[in-house]
């Protein structure tokens, strides 16, 4: 859910990091049902619902928020707002009057995010995966970008939500970004990349992944 405190303004959950419990915006059910709208508006059907993206994936914020009144009748653009700035996995972004998903689009877009200066990078996969991924490197799948993790700990944890064996796989993305390969950080944990050839890619042990928090 979304809230509201006194003093430090929007969070999400029960309580502020102050222990406030706030004033609700937004219930779980709601919180939801705006998110999967508002994913689907800046990621993957935007012209479905009569929205013009540019090249770069943004939106007219107001005209967003007309979208989402028009199937939502309590909701509006002051709740996409709040939507997007509780938002710890910092999936959009507004500018001026405009809005969009900063990754995890399917359709056509060419971001502009900030160059990745991440030397090496990680990307979790199945067992079955990181075979074939090994031979013909990291293609998009359903999305026009390939996301790979900031940490090999966070692309582990990824994996694990399609495999109870997950692989991790580092990506020399110094090299690669060296030989043309654009590669863009969007938040903390994600950077997003275009085609990356096996070449710049290697398996590497669990060991390794979770040798950061040893004592």
């Amino acid at each position: 859910m979304i809230k509201r405190c006194p003093q430090h303004g929007l969070f999400r959950g029960e309580h502020c990091h102050c222990g406030s419990a706030g004033q609700v915006l937004l219930d779980e059910t709601k919180t939801e049902q705006l998110g999967r709208l508002v994913a689907g508006s800046l990621r993957h059907f935007p012209a479905d619902l009569g929205l013009e993206m540019d090249s770069h994936g943004w939106v007219d914020l107001a005209k967003l928020g007309e979208v989402v009144a028009s199937r939502h009748r309590w909701a509006d653009k002051d709740l996409i707002i709040a939507l997007i700035q509780s938002d710890s996995k910092q999936r959009y972004e507004i500018s001026g009057e405009y809005v969009r998903a900063r990754y995890g689009h399917s359709v056509d877009v060419d971001l502009d995010h900030p160059v990745n200066k991440s030397p090496l990078l990680y990307y979790g996969a199945s067992e079955e995966e990181a075979d074939r991924i090994l031979e013909i490197g990291i293609k998009p799948a359903s999305q026009r970008y390939v996301h790979l993790s900031a940490t090999a700990e966070k692309a582990w944890h990824v994996a694990t939500f399609r495999t109870g064996n997950p692989k991790v796989i580092q990506v020399d993305a110094a090299a690669a970004q060296n030989a043309g390969v654009k590669m863009m950080r969007v938040s903390d944990d994600i950077v997003i990349s275009e085609t990356i050839p096996s070449i710049y890619l290697s398996l590497i042990s669990s060991r390794n992944i979770f040798r950061q928090n040893m004592p």
